[in-house]
């Protein structure tokens, strides 16, 4: 009933801008309230949220901050998080004056099982901005890769290892010595390790278009081989912008991403080769606010999303979805924040599984981050 109202809506919205004739000798009556209907829906979404069925699924839930807001400094964002080979969590994210500034750099903190330690500020040798970073257990030690620039289209990738649970690192060093590409590596999410022992880096560059790519390594992260870009196309054959992947393997090992995207929807793509080459992107009936997704799947083959179900660029909910058919269809477990203010900002999302435990990073109105353990029951 609802889509029902929202074709009519369209309808109407296109006849009084357009004049019937106009809209059929112009554009075609079809083209325009199926457009129509399209910003309809993501308009709709501003006020109502998700139309995804309530998830079966039992759970507990933990939230709270990892650091008194603004104690430490003014901004930050983009936090990522790992279970580290002695069992604690380790969250990482960029702070500083404000994004894109000089003094930001990349912050972690630990948990102990208890509590969160202050924030210790990552040592670097960069004067310049540092964004992104993404952490990855690889069993014998923790690797940070991170971005600095002043500028996105100019990115470097970094990273740096503990081979004691944070205490101490290495120096930093690029990832692909000499790139100029804007980045490489994962650019927000964490890595896919896959059944076969391939690492699979989701990535994009945004240099120019948006355009998301896969830096895949079969030598453990030493060397990097680089996929062509992603075709997204919308339905009247334009680009679609999508950076940020997000990374599954199913059951029978096939790989699966979903992008953000400039299009008010999420896009997804599949590749049947482990990774190498990959399928047209297409739209799914998930909706994007142009921010941050992130997922995992745990032991049962279910896919867990955090995502903003709005389709205008506003980042005032967060929600935990599930898919139990492999992102075929969606249910919505939880929601995580929920503002009426339309310029609250919940965003960025980080998550990952361990057994029945679900653990989640995000920003929280740019003054902290926040962190949310969820333990499934069912």
């Amino acid at each position: 009933m609802k889509n029902v109202m929202k074709r009519v809506i369209a309808i109407i919205l296109c006849l009084s801008m357009f004049g019937t004739q106009q809209v059929s000798a112009c554009v075609g009556i079809n083209s325009a309230v199926n457009t129509l209907t399209d910003f309809a829906e993501r308009l709709v979404s501003v006020f109502t949220g998700s139309q995804n069925e309530k998830a079966d699924v039992d759970f507990t839930i933990e939230q709270g901050e990892i650091f008194e807001a603004k104690k430490y400094f003014s901004d930050s964002h983009a936090s990522t998080v790992v279970k580290m080979p002695d069992g604690n969590l380790m969250s990482a994210f960029f702070a500083g004056t404000a994004e894109g500034d000089a003094d930001v750099r990349i912050w972690y903190s630990i948990y102990d099982g208890n509590e969160w330690s202050e924030p210790t500020q990552m040592a670097s040798s960069d004067d310049v901005a540092h964004w992104n970073p993404v952490l990855v257990n690889y069993g014998s030690y923790v690797r940070l890769y991170y971005k600095v620039g002043m500028e996105i289209p100019n990115w470097v990738t970094k990273y740096t290892d503990t081979y004691d649970n944070g205490k101490t690192w290495t120096e930093p060093q690029e990832l692909v010595p000499g790139d100029t590409s804007g980045g490489r590596g994962p650019v927000k999410n964490k890595v896919l390790i896959t059944s076969d022992g391939k690492i699979i880096a989701p990535a994009s560059s945004e240099q120019g278009s948006w355009r998301a790519f896969f830096d895949i390594s079969e030598d453990g992260g030493k060397t990097w081989t680089k996929t062509d870009f992603i075709v997204a196309k919308d339905s009247k054959g334009n680009e679609v912008g999508m950076i940020q992947p997000t990374l599954w393997e199913d059951k029978d090992g096939n790989i699966h991403a979903m992008f953000r995207t400039k299009a008010g929807w999420i896009y997804r793509a599949d590749s049947t080769d482990g990774g190498y080459t990959w399928c047209e992107a297409y739209k799914t009936d998930l909706m994007n606010n142009n921010s941050g997704i992130d997922c995992v799947t745990t032991d049962n083959g279910w896919v867990w999303l955090v995502h903003t179900p709005v389709g205008m660029k506003v980042r005032n909910r967060l929600i935990l979805s599930v898919s139990k058919d492999n992102g075929e269809t969606w249910q919505d477990v939880t929601t995580l924040e929920k503002s009426i203010n339309l310029f609250a900002e919940y965003s960025y999302p980080a998550i990952i599984a361990d057994g029945n435990n679900l653990y989640i990073t995000y920003t929280y109105k740019r003054n902290t981050i926040k962190y949310a353990f969820i333990e499934i029951e069912s």
